[in-house]
């Protein structure tokens, strides 16, 4: 799908469609790494992600508790912070996918 159009869809959805688009995988919840413009993902995960449900610990208050938490918005997602795989950004065209350590795409 043409970038913009899934962008702009995107932005008309309410929070809780939003929301239901997350797999709950907690991949996003790794620390990240900007280097010039290419994202590399690490292995250390945020210490409020609980590894077992890969879920956030608080989640509601994420943004507070943790405020370097990058909240998930349409301009994050083009900025390419999210593994290629993920709903938010499957499918689009030209897509930025982060980097791992070691150089694979994530």
């Amino acid at each position: 799908m043409e970038k913009s159009m899934r962008l702009n869809e995107l932005r008309q959805l309410s929070p809780a469609q939003w929301e239901a688009i997350c797999q709950r995988c907690g991949r996003c919840c790794y620390e990240k790494l900007d280097d010039g413009g290419t994202i590399y993902y690490t292995s250390a995960p945020c210490d409020r992600l609980d590894l077992q449900s890969c879920l956030c610990t608080v989640y509601e208050q994420r943004n507070t508790v943790r405020p370097d938490c990058m909240p998930l918005t349409v301009e994050v997602l083009k900025a390419g912070y999210l593994p290629a795989d993920c709903p938010y950004v499957a499918g689009l065209e030209d897509y930025p996918a982060p980097q791992m350590d070691g150089g694979d795409e994530l």
